[in-house]
């Protein structure tokens, strides 16, 4: 059978046309700036203040939510005497496009008489995304008596009062360039 040239060359130009209408809102969504996600190794400072802490958040396959694992690197003050501190542990999930929040806690250990946990401390805020690899975060630090935990779960319980009333601090935090 025979096929005329102008329409093969008509059928491929549509077939052309198709794949790049098909592909172009794949490329506006993608401007090169690429979707922000809680993921990565970071480090947060205080802007003004001697404080410094680092984090990894560990996502889940969406990028979306992810559990946080850190520690205080210089400077952190509890109004509550301790010894030493534990890492911190924590969960954060997007609540929007550049936007999440978190809910972290970790605990004062004091030694003597012998190792006992201090305070229960426990850190809730807002992330805001302002560019690839830079975030504002606002904490809202409480710190509670191991009582305040009668569950014994480590967790203080609902309607426990903390020690003082929140103490607001906000950092900048850089994530650690890949290789």
């Amino acid at each position: 059978m025979f096929t005329s040239r102008p329409r093969v060359v008509g059928t491929v130009l549509a077939a052309a046309a198709a794949v790049l209408f098909a592909a172009a809102p794949a490329v506006a969504v993608n401007d090169g700036s690429g979707a922000f996600k809680l993921e990565g190794a970071w480090i947060a400072k205080v802007p003004g203040a001697p404080f410094q802490w680092s984090y990894v958040l560990s996502p889940d396959a969406s990028g979306r939510r992810a559990s946080l694992h850190g520690s205080v690197d210089i400077g952190f003050v509890s109004p509550i005497p301790a010894d030493q501190g534990t890492p911190l542990i924590g969960e954060g999930v997007m609540t929007g496009r550049d936007t999440a929040k978190f809910n972290s806690m970790w605990y004062g250990i004091s030694n003597s008489p012998a190792p006992h946990v201090a305070y229960i401390g426990v850190s809730i805020g807002e992330i805001m995304f302002v560019d690839q690899g830079k975030v504002v975060v606002t904490h809202h630090f409480y710190f509670y008596l191991p009582s305040a935990d009668a569950d014994g779960d480590g967790i203080p319980d609902p309607g426990a009062v903390p020690v003082i009333p929140p103490v607001v601090v906000v950092s900048i935090d850089t994530r650690v360039p890949s290789p």
